[in-house]
């Protein structure tokens, strides 16, 4: 129980940015590029950044509030692979493009740290575990 209920408050408090980054980006892209001194010049950028900063972010947000509820393992399966896939790529673009601005670098941190709580609780949640409401 006490592992469900870590799980479930650490999904939540994910979730929350999550969908605070995808509603401001789905709706004002240009203040999400801000932070990384990027202008949007024209609409493909704008629909890019609206996709993936905001359509993914809201539904990734949302899947781990249900997740924290319904499908604990399968919220962190994919909350691990998502930061560790950011992790990833801002490690490389560390080494190959060197250091970034302050907002990124404190992001590969939190990155990473959200990466190794995810796996860490996912390896053990077992296998097949749904949180079960009572009816």
């Amino acid at each position: 129980m006490k592992k469900e209920l870590i799980a479930k408050i650490f999904l939540i408090v994910v979730a929350i940015p999550t969908l605070m980054v995808g509603l401001q980006a789905f709706f004002d892209p240009q203040a999400i590029m801000d932070n990384v001194d990027v202008t949007l010049g024209n609409n493909s950028g704008k629909s890019s950044t609206r996709a993936i900063y905001g359509g993914m972010h809201i539904l990734f947000g949302g899947y781990f509030i249900y997740g924290a509820f319904k499908a604990q393992r399968e919220a962190l399966l994919i909350l691990g692979l998502y930061c560790t896939g950011f992790a990833l790529g801002r490690f490389y673009s560390l080494a190959v493009d060197g250091a970034p601005n302050a907002f990124i670098g404190t992001w590969i941190w939190v990155e990473t740290a959200l990466a190794i709580g995810a796996w860490w609780l996912y390896s053990k949640q077992k296998a097949g575990n749904t949180v079960e409401t009572a009816s």
